[in-house]
């Protein structure tokens, strides 16, 4: 059963929403940008983990265009921007919806170790640009990790039946408000200029009053020494330093963060640390929320049926979570789009025509998706139901009898008039 509710459900996501003519990428009607995609694959070391890298470059005055694609709605995404010239800042802005929708705004000159960290959790394509104000062409590179999927915000409805709650099952639960950079000297080059420029004090004053031409040419060779061996060879030195202090302070992080996110306990300041892109995305148990009795509190301690039916609660549970939410964050991605369509087709250039036939696919796009949504909540629900019949004859098989009809309807309700459209 919960294999196909998993199939079926990744063909509603496929079919349902993403296969609408519009991409999830930040809304443009400019065809000049061309945004590089960074498509998120299995991490080579975390379950359940995702990650990308790429290497860029942009000249002054450019703006380079990214997205991140591949991510779970509940997946927590840090994005790591840096250049291995610690001379360099880079400016990087997190947009929402719209290229022109900065969400955040972080400098390599103002992070730590001069890493740009975007911490996000999305929907949808996460986009973001850079650009620099440096005269000359900077080379930076971009890691992207998402965290395995947590799916633990909902919490347990369920609580330790006792008499009194028995008598009086109508608890409902309250809302939850809610290093320093390190360089290597090079001693030897160091040491070579210091024998060189010895050698040409003791040489000055024979020199200098005979053969003041052959002093200049020592000292070229000198400065010319340093400045081709010491300021090439030495740069690529320390810019190889650099990058490897970079990624090991990455790769420290991201070992952070997954094996926090990995035993499903992560802190809940660790949890505001990443931006919601949209208010349509939640991070605790909805307000109003029932709490259930039941004969096991805690799955641990009590029979395996309990463990097996109060998983597949928990998957239909957050299958009905994640369907709502990409409902509601659809919709307001496709009303942003429209609303930024009317409103820049008139003075930028756009041509009227052109944006009214964009327009109708995007409305197009919003019949289908309140079908898809429609016919997949009807699923859902009925899924939802099944598992708590199971739970029901778990209950009844350790002497609560008609758990259903006092308890298990009465959350069923509730997820009936919580997941709607």
């Amino acid at each position: 059963m919960i294999m196909k509710q998993k199939i079926a459900y990744r063909l509603f996501i496929i079919i349902g929403l993403f296969n609408l003519s519009l991409s999830a990428q930040p809304f443009t009607l400019n065809e000049e940008i061309k945004p590089l995609k960074l498509q998120l694959t299995k991490h080579p070391k975390y379950e359940g983990a995702k990650y990308a890298e790429g290497e860029f470059s942009l000249v002054s005055g450019e703006t380079s265009y990214h997205y991140v694609k591949g991510h779970d709605v509940f997946q927590y995404v840090d994005i790591f921007i840096y250049s291995d010239n610690e001379n360099a800042d880079l400016q990087a802005d997190l947009v929402f919806n719209t290229w022109n929708t900065i969400e955040e705004t972080k400098h390599t000159s103002k992070s730590e170790n001069g890493i740009i960290n975007l911490k996000v959790r999305s929907w949808q394509d996460i986009g973001f640009t850079v650009k620099s104000k440096d005269l000359t062409k900077i080379d930076y590179s971009i890691i992207v990790n998402a965290s395995e999927p947590m799916m633990n915000y909902l919490g347990s409805p369920f609580v330790k039946a006792t008499e009194e709650n028995l008598v009086s099952a109508t608890a409902i639960e309250q809302p939850i408000t809610n290093s320093n950079d390190s360089t290597q000297t090079n001693w030897f080059i160091y040491i070579l200029i210091g024998v060189l420029l010895v050698l040409v004090g003791l040489m000055a004053g024979k020199l200098s009053s005979r053969n003041k031409t052959l002093l200049f040419i020592l000292l070229f060779i000198v400065i010319g020494f340093q400045s081709k061996n010491y300021g090439q060879e030495s740069r690529d030195e320390q810019d190889a330093v650099i990058h490897a202090n970079r990624r090991s302070q990455i790769d420290s992080r991201i070992n952070d963060v997954n094996q926090l996110m990995g035993t499903g306990d992560a802190a809940e300041e660790l949890i505001r640390q990443y931006r919601n892109l949209g208010s349509c995305l939640r991070s605790g148990p909805p307000p109003g929320r029932p709490r259930i009795p039941s004969f096991c509190a805690e799955e641990s301690t009590c029979a395996d049926c309990f463990y097996r039916a109060r998983a597949r609660f928990d998957s239909s549970r957050y299958n009905l979570e994640k369907l709502q939410t990409i409902y509601d964050c659809s919709t307001s991605y496709l009303n942003a789009a429209i609303a930024f369509g009317d409103n820049v087709s008139g003075y930028h250039g756009v041509s009227g025509i052109i944006w009214q036939s964009k327009k109708r696919e995007i409305e197009r796009s919003m019949r289908n998706l309140d079908k898809a949504y429609d016919e997949k909540r009807v699923e859902m629900l009925a899924a939802f139901q099944d598992n708590l019949s199971s739970l029901d004859e778990c209950e009844r098989a350790h002497g609560m009898e008609d758990w259903y009809d006092r308890f298990g309807v009465m959350f069923y309700n509730f997820a009936e008039m919580r997941y709607h459209r």
